[in-house]
């Protein structure tokens, strides 16, 4: 009969979530530092490995949806309010009261520029929320860390998947409101690239919840630098500002530099999926760079990620 590891003082629904279902659960941490050639391995065989234990990261994720919404006023209510509120008041701040336009746009789009503010708001909450949880993980998954049955990998990944989780309701209101008002044209074939860059996200975000989460058990620092870095980012990154000069002549000297930034190019696939490649000024070379410049990036960041965290799996259970 198989043998398994005693789950004693963990809470029963835990338990039961920790419970080996594969065999590539087992053995997940080793005293032994891995050489090079074994992490390389272990970072090309994270997708497969990931997908084998799909059941217990789904029932993880299932979990911390749970510990967000639950007990709340509103419950599972927020995940429509929430992007219905956020998308007035970008709307009424940007285009009512301050009066912002995008340029070259016809009068009838009007409203742009809120509805560019919020698409880029709504994509850039679920890669930062996702994030900040996940950097805090490994220190809160401390008991089923202590257990060689449980893969600790898979404790950043879960508030990650959350985060997307929940992104797809507010993408399903902003569809909403342009298929049944004159807010913005319906959406058409540009929204087939939404399933990628979904992809491309949580491969990129996965990728740096890891190299987060570990450093957050070695460098306490991390909770609070972490908030201040991600502030940066937001502005480097065109979320709440059009990389156009039309619209910031002093941006000129500042662009190519700011495309640099793996996030830039997200954020213009994400506008030219949502909005339909509009305003067509500021996708003159099409998407598809800009897909796979973000590709590669994110690749990379995720095997960087799965370097850090496996170089040093052996040192979180006495760490944490």
């Amino acid at each position: 009969m198989e043998s398994r590891i005693p789950m004693s003082g963990v809470p029963a629904p835990l338990s039961t979530a920790l419970e080996p279902t594969t065999a590539s659960a087992r053995g997940w941490r080793t005293s032994a530092v891995p050489g090079a050639r074994e992490l390389a391995a272990r970072a090309l065989a994270a997708p497969l490995r990931l997908w084998n234990e799909r059941e217990r990261l789904a029932l993880g994720v299932r979990r911390e949806l749970s510990a967000r919404l639950n007990g709340t006023l509103l419950g599972r209510a927020w995940v429509v309010a929430a992007p219905l509120a956020t998308f007035a008041l970008y709307w009424f701040l940007f285009t009512r009261l301050l009066g912002l336009r995008l340029p070259e746009l016809t009068e009838a789009l009007s409203s742009a520029m809120g509805v560019w503010i919020f698409t880029g708001a709504l994509v850039w909450g679920a890669f930062a929320e996702g994030l900040s949880r996940a950097s805090r993980s490994l220190e809160e998954g401390a008991g089923p860390i202590a257990h060689l049955a449980f893969p600790a990998e898979l404790l950043p990944l879960q508030p990650v998947l959350a985060s997307l989780a929940l992104l797809l309701p507010g993408l399903g209101v902003f569809a909403l409101l342009c298929a049944l008002t004159p807010l913005w044209p319906a959406p058409g074939a540009t929204w087939l690239l939404v399933p990628l860059l979904l992809v491309l996200q949580l491969a990129f975000t996965a990728g740096l919840a890891w190299l987060a989460a570990t450093a957050q058990v070695f460098l306490k620092d991390t909770a609070q630098a972490l908030p201040l870095v991600l502030a940066v980012l937001a502005l480097l990154t065109p979320i709440y500002w059009v990389p156009s000069t039309a619209a910031l002549p002093a941006l000129g000297p500042w662009l190519p530099l700011l495309e640099l930034n793996p996030l830039h190019s997200w954020a213009l696939a994400w506008r030219w999926a949502l909005l339909g490649g509009e305003p067509a000024q500021l996708f003159a070379g099409g998407v598809a760079a800009h897909v796979a410049r973000f590709a590669a990036s994110s690749a990379l960041v995720f095997v960087a990620g799965q370097l850090v965290f496996h170089a040093q799996a052996h040192h979180l259970a006495d760490e944490v």
